[in-house]
């Protein structure tokens, strides 16, 4: 899955520090980097400073155990979250730093897995 960024390294530590896998970061000009989605998909982060980016649904969603754990904490680090969804399938939503809106499922996993 590709993702247009405006800054990779900014991109890559966002969504690595929220739990994807580092794969491959970008250094120097490098203008690519790629994260590990949850069931193996790759998140391959693109620099491109002209893409229009802002208020767009990412082409993606992301799963989570623990959906309030998640949402909370990243309330708590300044990311402009929703509130969480509870009809149907639990859900929120939100902001990478290029203003992808992105949406964190509930992956329904009981215990550990």
């Amino acid at each position: 899955m590709a993702l247009a960024t405006h800054d990779v390294a900014r991109s890559f530590a966002f969504y690595r520090d929220l739990g994807l896998r580092a794969v491959h970061e970008a250094r120097g000009t490098d203008p690519i980097a790629e994260l590990e989605m949850r069931g193996g998909t790759h998140l391959v982060l693109v620099l491109d400073a002209e893409a229009r980016t802002d208020g767009r649904a990412a082409p993606f969603d992301l799963m989570a155990d623990d959906l309030d754990v998640l949402r909370d904490r990243m309330e708590a680090i300044g990311i402009d979250v929703s509130t969480i969804a509870r009809e149907g399938h639990a859900s929120f939503t939100f902001r990478d730093p290029d203003g992808h809106v992105v949406t964190v499922n509930d992956s329904h996993v009981s215990g550990v897995v």
